[in-house]
C-alpha cells in the first residue's frame, strides 16, 4: 500500500486550508484575517449561548453568572 493512498485528518485540514486560500484570491494574510473575524464571531455566539443556558441544564458546565459583553451600543456593531 503507497503512502500518497492513505488519506487522512491531515489530507483534509490541508485540503481546507487550501480552500480558505484559494475563496480569498490566494491571499495567505486575507484568509488569516477571514478567520480571526469567523473565530470572533463564534466567540461572541457563545457569549450568548452560556447566558441563555442555564446552569443546571449544562451540569454546572459553565458558571452561572457571566461577564456578557455586547456591542450594540458601540460605533462598530
Amino acid at each position: 500500500m503507497h503512502a500518497e493512498n492513505l488519506g487522512g485528518p491531515d489530507d483534509d485540514l490541508e485540503r481546507d486550508v487550501d480552500a480558505v486560500i484559494v475563496s480569498c484570491g490566494g491571499d495567505a494574510r486575507a484568509a488569516v484575517r477571514a478567520l480571526i473575524v469567523q473565530v470572533a464571531y463564534l466567540e461572541r455566539e457563545i457569549q450568548y449561548f452560556r447566558v441563555a443556558v442555564s446552569s443546571g441544564f449544562s451540569r454546572q458546565w459553565h458558571h452561572k453568572r457571566w461577564e456578557f459583553n455586547t456591542d450594540a451600543g458601540s460605533e462598530d456593531g
